[in-house]
């Protein structure tokens, strides 16, 4: 199970004032495009999961996909606790389904996380998309952490966030 730490930040300037601390400089820039994907009838959602795919483009590198399943999630005190499955999807077969989610069912025959979403839970109508945002995410090397200090860009506007991942959140938490 995948524990992290999220923490949302109020501003650009705490942002940037966050990522000064963490030594201004990150280790690695990702722009993310999020896609979120449900049964027509909503039957992942109805069963608290969430199925996405995350195409990630990094300056100079070719771009990659992923697809994921989160579940069961649980959130205390700013420690998230879910549930997630990542595996590496063709990047050219991920923006075909993004473009046609109605591809998922067959994409699922050579895919194995595809083919678990599919059987666990049928989408008999076919599926659909759920959302979509954007998110730059700055990653920095700080103490024995992979901070990831997020901007993420909705229509209604931008939201910051700090992402830590451990294996003892409360330690990692109190350090922060």
């Amino acid at each position: 199970m995948e524990i992290e730490i999220k923490i949302r930040l109020a501003s650009e300037e705490h942002t940037a004032r966050l990522e000064h601390a963490l030594g201004g400089s990150p280790v690695s820039v990702e722009d993310q495009d999020n896609v979120f994907f449900d049964g027509v009838n909503k039957e992942l959602i109805k069963n608290k999961l969430v199925f996405r795919i995350r195409v990630i483009e990094k300056s100079g590198k070719e771009p990659v996909a992923v697809v994921a399943l989160k579940g069961n999630a649980v959130l205390i005190d700013g420690i998230a606790s879910v549930e997630e499955e990542e595996e590496a999807i063709e990047i050219d077969l991920a923006r075909r389904i993004i473009e046609n989610p109605g591809l998922i069912p067959e994409a699922a025959n050579s895919h194995r996380l595809l083919k678990k979403i599919v059987n666990r839970i049928p989408c008999s109508e076919g599926y659909s998309h759920m959302g979509r945002f954007r998110n730059v995410r700055h990653k920095y090397q700080w103490q024995d952490y992979l901070v990831e200090v997020d901007r993420t860009s909705y229509p209604h506007g931008t939201a910051y966030e700090i992402e830590i991942e451990s294996t003892d959140p409360e330690k990692a938490k109190s350090r922060l």
